[in-house]
């Protein structure tokens, strides 16, 4: 009996959370993510915020005015005396415009240039969800392989337990002895901490996607480990698809506009400018003598800061320096891509050998353990044969499983090298 509830209690976990857990499938938790993760929340209040900086450079361009009125009550004692003092009350209201009409393309430029710092926000808000949508394959992809792991340990259990049996048998058959016995029951405990430790591992791994979601109830995944299909991996067309796509890329592309056009605001700081200006107000004095006036004015004033301490000289060689550094971080971050995918190729194909080596081992694994039992059993095979067949079935399993894992992550890391992970695109 306690050897029934000792294995009992290493089996029931898993079910009894999935009874309580949201059970999602791999694309049910890409659209939570995509709803929930906190990363891409973020990124969506930037672009909110980067449309703010455009709305207040785009009011450079628009008209300004302004509603102005005051009452004021006066005593106009210039004539120095009291006597002759005009008291009265004033009341104005008015309003005034001022425009813009030219600015040697300065408002131009910096309209442009807020518009490219729009489409920076969108890349930005793809770079977040490809990772996202990366991070959740890698989570929802562990926890399939521990839940994996876990199996393997619970069936390495089983397997003990019937060795136990298969010794207690024969030692009351006289045919073995308390050596065999308690070597077995040995083994058993020795199976036993391997399923306690996957079982907090699947909690951990769990608790990981939880947190890439930001959901705050739990999770199940279902789904199948072993991949659907085994895809190729290739350089060049990964390479093409990571330099047109990549976010990062596409950033930096964006930047380089972005500071051209800072450059072309830079030069404008000491060129000729002309605004428009204008104002009509209505004034009415309250006094002994009450009168009613109207006052208009408008005209276009030109300015001309030919020389401002050479200040516009240094700000346009800032941003020339910007410039130039924005161009060389695109080069850079093409390099760094080039790298980056030519290291996702190479760990793809080395997890597709891996599969191709494994997959045939766990069969011949599982035939000759069959054979070291059935042998141990007639007598004609050692306990030490039946170890070591368990022992490279149970190697070979977790080899094929951590292969499986590491080719699904791996191309997973591919798309997102590619810069095509959860995008209706391909390589």
């Amino acid at each position: 009996m306690r050897k029934l509830l000792i294995i009992l209690a290493l089996m029931l976990p898993a079910a009894v959370f999935a009874q309580d857990a949201r059970v999602l499938t791999l694309d049910e938790a890409v659209a939570i993510a995509m709803e929930k993760n906190k990363s891409i929340e973020q990124a969506k209040e930037y672009m909110t915020y980067l449309q703010g900086i455009y709305v207040e450079e785009r009011s450079a361009a628009l008209p300004k005015a302004t509603l102005y009125g005051g009452v004021s009550r006066n005593r106009d004692a210039s004539t120095g005396s009291a006597v002759n003092s005009d008291v009265y009350n004033s009341y104005n209201a008015g309003v005034s415009v001022k425009q813009a009409l030219f600015t040697w393309g300065q408002v131009g430029a910096a309209i442009r240039a807020a518009k490219i710092g729009l489409r920076t926000g969108d890349e930005q808000l793809r770079l977040y969800r490809q990772a996202a949508v990366r991070d959740v394959n890698v989570a929802f992809t562990d926890i399939l392989l521990t839940k994996q792991l876990l199996f393997i340990a619970e069936e390495n259990v089983k397997q003990r337990q019937r060795h136990l049996d298969e010794a207690e048998k024969k030692y009351k058959l006289g045919t073995a002895t308390d050596y065999d016995v308690l070597s077995a029951r040995v083994a058993l405990k020795n199976a036993q901490p391997d399923v306690i430790s996957y079982r907090n591992s699947l909690t951990v791994a769990r608790d990981n996607l939880k947190f890439i979601l930001g959901v705050d109830y739990e999770v199940e995944v279902q789904g199948e480990l072993k991949p659907a299909d085994i895809k190729p991996a290739d350089y060049d067309s990964a390479l093409k698809s990571a330099l047109a796509n990549r976010p990062e890329i596409l950033d930096k592309k964006l930047m380089v506009d972005f500071n051209r056009e800072l450059v072309q605001v830079s030069k404008a700081g000491d060129k000729p400018r002309v605004d428009f200006s204008g104002s009509f107000d209505r004034i009415k004095l309250d006094g002994e003598d009450e009168k009613s006036l109207t006052n208009w004015s408008a005209g276009v004033n030109l300015s001309f800061p030919f020389f401002d301490g050479m200040a516009t000289k240094g700000k346009i060689i800032q941003a020339e320096s910007d410039l130039r550094r924005t161009k060389l971080q695109q080069l850079q971050a093409e390099d760094s891509v080039s790298l980056d995918v030519r290291q996702a190729v190479s760990r793809v194909k080395e997890a597709v050998e891996v599969i191709d080596a494994s997959e045939g081992t766990v069969s011949e694994a599982e035939k000759l353990l069959d054979m070291a039992e059935k042998g141990y059993r007639f007598g004609v095979k050692t306990k030490l044969d039946v170890d070591d067949a368990e022992y490279n079935l149970r190697s070979s399993r977790v080899r094929l499983a951590q292969a499986w894992r590491d080719y699904r992550v791996q191309y997973a890391n591919l798309l997102w090298s590619a810069g095509i992970i959860g995008e209706k695109k391909d390589m």
